[in-house]
């Protein structure tokens, strides 16, 4: 008989000895996510450190706390996500709790799989609840990193080492596919190979240039696509990436330089690409066909975004190319927002500026034609550190004080020492050092953007930001947009940058610019911010024709 069953009648001394005690407890914890949540991981540590477990009892005790506490976590995991209220303390304080819970949950789980080694002899049978107790403990590892990503700190080494190791057992025993549900809540199957490649997938997605929201996104689509990744033991052309069994880090893309050896594990986003391009292809040619998966807290066309970027990450891998970079030592001005960029950027107004409303913030001027406007500037600007630069980046410290609203994705305006104009810059990356300091890099999207006003005629285009009726029967609708690049004088695709929300595809407007003036026609969704949409546009020569009603 295996000695793990000798273990059986124990009493541990611990309030939590076994299901029945544990659940009473767990009927009273606080209402409060957040105080049960920190309860609950309290619990799994001492349940940890508490020897004398029957080993049944542990098992089925960490396995029910766990469960409890994922019910605690996803309340408290949404405050972190979506609620604007919470200072930075609040938030690092919920962040703590969220990662102190992960953490204690892959520990008892490794603890109960020590155990049940302990306890084996060779050639017995396995455990009847091992190959499960390994695949939630690969999760549990898996949404841990996940939540160092979140704060955009480096997955710690424990985290790849305790991955590998637990992955390299269930290898050498050739259990990696076998099938498991791993939770009751679980929609869908998984098995020891999925659990694996979650925060492998996750890493070699760039998740230090994507903002909160969208890293668990992403997260939920790897969970709903990981079984048709590829993992394979040789390179594979449809395997960009390796991971180092025997010496455990971060992933990398196999390159030229890359030793191959008998430990490295090739993977890529495998069938599960041809799934997503399908996703994707099937919105285009359906726009208003509902796409419930990966939830509905997220809009539709947010979902595009994020499964277009995932795709071109996990078949090109991320463009580290920024050129030679030049060490700086300087204060750079930043104002954020696209209402503040709007303002500081180059704009043009133009004669109908009457017809514009009180929230467009643009002065009337009694004269025709085109002319850069002169108006008080209201935008709140700020000094930042600069420490290197390239031709299209720029390195910055991120004062403590500006961390809330200093986000990847936020639009800021720039205006670099000795320049005049200001550049248009997004925060691209993010990350923190041993000191908590954020550091962030800038993509300059634009050194030369044009603040200029769109009007629209017609139906549909009253949909958009402000619209009003003309002394005619026509409904105008009037939209400022930075202009990244390109001009009207090619039939070309450029991108611009909207208010957000006031993207509607397939709406031409007349650009308020030149004589005659050009017209443009929005295409495409391609990236949003907190207050902004980008968006891929075609430059039309002369005006459309008028839309023929059916």
């Amino acid at each position: 008989m295996l000695q793990w069953l000798n273990t059986l009648g124990k009493k541990a001394d611990h309030p939590m000895y076994n299901v029945e005690a544990a659940r009473r407890i767990l009927d009273d914890l606080p209402e409060d996510d957040a105080k049960a949540l920190e309860q609950i991981s309290e619990n799994l540590e001492t349940i940890t450190a508490t020897p004398d477990f029957a080993l049944a009892d542990r098992i089925a005790v960490v396995k029910l706390v766990d469960e409890a506490g994922q019910v605690k976590e996803a309340g408290l995991l949404k405050r972190y996500l979506r609620s604007a209220a919470l200072k930075e303390i609040e938030r690092r304080t919920v962040w703590q709790g969220l990662t102190d819970f992960r953490k204690n949950v892959s520990a008892a789980y490794r603890l109960c799989l020590n155990e049940i080694d302990q306890a084996g002899k060779p050639g017995a049978p396995p455990h009847p609840e091992h190959h499960l107790l390994v695949a939630r403990a690969l999760r549990a590892l898996a949404c841990e990193g996940k939540l160092l990503q979140m704060r955009y700190l480096p997955v710690q080494p424990r985290i790849w080492q305790e991955l590998a190791a637990l992955y390299a057992g269930a290898e050498k025993e050739r259990y990696v596919g076998d099938v498991i549900k791993a939770y009751p809540t679980d929609l869908l199957p998984t098995n020891v190979r999925q659990e694996f490649l979650r925060l492998l997938m996750m890493d070699v997605a760039a998740p230090d240039s994507q903002p909160l929201a969208e890293q668990e996104l992403s997260a939920r689509v790897v969970a709903r696509m990981a079984a048709g990744f590829a993992l394979h033991e040789t390179p594979d052309e449809g395997c960009p990436f390796c991971f180092d069994l025997a010496q455990p880090g971060r992933p990398a893309r196999r390159g030229p330089d890359t030793k191959e050896s008998a430990t490295l594990r090739y993977f890529g986003v495998g069938r599960a690409g041809g799934e997503l391009q399908e996703i994707i292809d099937r919105h285009a040619a359906n726009p208003a066909e509902p796409e419930k998966r990966f939830g509905d807290d997220f809009p539709v066309a947010e979902k595009m975004v994020v499964l277009k970027r995932l795709l071109r990450l996990w078949k090109e891998g991320e463009c580290t190319d920024q050129g030679p970079r030049v060490k700086i030592d300087a204060n750079v001005k930043v104002a954020h927002g696209f209402a503040a960029a709007s303002e500081l950027v180059t704009r043009i107004e133009f004669s109908g500026m009457a017809e514009m409303t009180e929230d467009m913030r643009m002065r009337v001027k009694q004269r025709t034609g085109i002319a850069l406007q002169a108006q008080q500037i209201t935008a709140q600007i700020h000094e930042w550190r600069e420490h290197h630069a390239s031709t299209w980046n720029v390195g910055v410290d991120v004062p403590r004080q500006h961390e809330g609203w200093a986000n990847i994705g936020t639009v800021c305006a720039l205006l670099a020492p000795g320049m005049k104009a200001w550049w248009l810059g997004v925060i691209r990356r993010m990350q923190r050092d041993e000191q908590d300091h954020v550091h962030a890099e800038f993509d300059i999207v634009s050194k030369k953007p044009l603040s200029v006003y769109f009007k629209g005629i017609g139906e549909g285009a009253e949909k958009a930001e402000n619209w009003q009726t003309s002394s005619g029967s026509f409904q105008f609708t009037f939209l400022n947009a930075l202009i990244l690049n390109g001009n009207a004088a090619t039939n070309e695709s450029h991108e611009i940058l909207l208010k957000r929300d006031t993207f509607i595809p397939g709406i031409t407007y007349e650009v308020l610019m030149g004589d005659p003036p050009p017209f443009v026609r929005l295409e495409e969704l391609v990236a949003r911010g907190e207050d902004y949409d980008r968006v891929r546009v075609t430059w039309l020569k002369g005006e459309p024709a008028p839309a023929i009603a059916s």
